[in-house]
Formats: structure tokens, sequence, C-alpha cells
């Protein structure tokens, strides 16, 4: 789990600059299937593969390189960065080489670029800072399975699990430590153990009581960019309005 203040397609036949709708999940289609192109626009909660897409897009506007072009703004591959990595796709950048056969300097240092911002964006982690509450958890406390796993490096083997067998909602809490500062951020992370399956079909994201994010699935990655820009608050809550199983969050 990440809180983050940051600066700053699926070509699944899905425009990368228009990727909407919720992240795509896995399928249990052939590829060979003529029908999965529309089928992989939506979630099968009976799949039995874990299939996210590729989402091939150019740092130009067109695949080929040309002496009059530019490659596209850094805010301009970060919104595609959101729309692809954050929605549970895998991007793939195509950069084509100049009439020389090289990639361009401007191009090079546009992926330069890219790469920090990122690096940077992602450096800190607020939720780190914070006293983490849940609405309950398997095997209580001890159990191996309590919130103080979302803040761990590994997002695939260690998770919080809510208590087994519990029909009430599942929700997990972000108190900020210092009353005073508070928590002041405009980007959320959510990650799920996905080895165990795509359980989460609903979920809904509030700031002192505030809805500020919402979503469907979450696949192994889901990154909300809270609209309207930064906000500030004292709790943030994730709520799991529904699944299909236990949600896992890592």
């Amino acid at each position: 789990m990440l809180i983050r203040l940051l600066d700053g397609l699926a070509m699944s036949k899905a425009s990368p600059e228009a990727q909407a709708g919720p992240p795509l999940i896995g399928v249990s289609l052939s590829i060979e299937n003529a029908s999965i192109e529309g089928y992989l626009n939506t979630d099968d909660p009976q799949g039995t593969d874990w299939l996210p897409p590729e989402c091939d897009v150019s740092i130009r506007n067109g695949w080929f390189w040309h002496k009059s072009e530019s490659p596209k703004k850094l805010s301009k591959l970060l919104e595609i960065y959101y729309n692809s990595v954050g929605r549970n796709c895998v991007l793939l950048l195509n950069v084509p080489h100049n009439s020389t056969r090289l990639i361009s300097e401007v191009d090079v240092k546009r992926l330069g670029d890219l790469r920090g911002a990122i690096d940077t964006i992602f450096s800190s982690n607020l939720a780190e800072r914070c006293f983490i509450k849940v609405s309950s958890q398997r095997g209580g406390k001890g159990g191996g399975f309590g919130p103080e796993n979302v803040l761990d490096s590994d997002h695939l083997w260690t998770y919080w699990a809510p208590k087994d067998g519990e029909k009430e909602e599942h929700w997990i809490e972000f108190r900020g430590r210092d009353k005073d500062k508070g928590l002041r951020f405009n980007v959320i992370r959510i990650q799920v153990a996905i080895e165990l399956g795509q359980r989460i079909k609903r979920h809904e994201i509030y700031v002192d009581g505030k809805r500020v994010a919402n979503g469907t699935t979450v696949g192994y990655k889901r990154l909300h960019r809270i609209e309207g820009g930064v906000v500030y608050g004292q709790i943030v809550r994730i709520r799991i309005k529904d699944s299909k199983g236990l949600p896992l969050i890592s």
C-alpha cells in the first residue's frame, strides 16, 4: 500500500490515451479465439488465468522517427503510465531509431525524464508514517495476516487478510501520526496478492469521511490519482465494497 504526493492504452484494442473503465483482468478464452477482443475489456469471475494486457504506445506521435517531430511531453507520458501500469497493464513504450539507426538524444533525454519522475513520485510512502487500523484480521494479532504486511516490500506473498467468514464490509484505515501536519497527497496505490486470484470487485477511498476515488477491480496494481489535485486530511480509509472471497491487500 502506498500513499504519495507527486509533482507532476491498453492496446488490447484500446487507445492508451483514452483508456477507461475498470482494469483488465484474466480471461478463460484462448488467445486464438476471435471473440477475445471484446472479452478483454471485461472481467471473468470464473477465469482460470490472470492475463494483463500489454499497452503498446510510441514515445512519439507515430511509430516511426521523423525529423520534424518531437517526443511526447513528460506530462503526457506520465498520463499514459497511469492509464496503463496504473490500471493493471504492462506498458511497452516504443522508441524508434532515427536516420542514423540510433535513438535520438532528445528521446533518450525524455526517457530519462520519465524514469526520474517515476522514481521521484514513488520514492516516499506516506503510509509508512501512519497508524493502521483494519476491520478485522485473520488469526488475530500475531497470526501473520496483519495490516503491517501492506508496508513491506513483498507484494506477492505477504498481505493483510480479513477474518475468515467475516460478512461485514472490509476496510483498511491509515491515520497520520502527526496530528498537526496531517497527510497531504494526490496518488494512492493499491496492490493485492494476485497469485491467490483477482478478488476485489468494487472499492472506494475516503479522506476524513469524504470519498475521493473509487474503482472496480484492482488486478495486480491500481494507481488512483486524486481528481482535483492534492488533498489534505488525517484519515485515509479504503473500503472494499464487493469482492469474490476475502480481499488480500499487499
